[in-house]
């Protein structure tokens, strides 16, 4: 199975996503993706989700 980005906007600035990283659909823009590991929690992010009582798997963003 295969994600096709142009269903997905950009978390951050509402772009076309052309990435998937840190748990989030980004554009190729440097601060969204610096946007998105900050709000993972960086490396372990999913860790620091589990501890504040989140799921570890976030919410995909509504598509188009």
């Amino acid at each position: 199975m295969s994600i096709n980005f142009d269903d997905y906007k950009c978390q951050f600035c509402g772009k076309v996503s052309t990435n998937f990283v840190f748990a989030a659909f980004v554009c190729d823009n440097p601060e969204c993706i610096e946007k998105a590991r900050i709000e993972r929690g960086g490396p372990g992010g999913h860790m620091k989700r589990k501890a504040e009582g989140k799921p570890i798997i976030p919410d995909y963003p509504d598509k188009r």
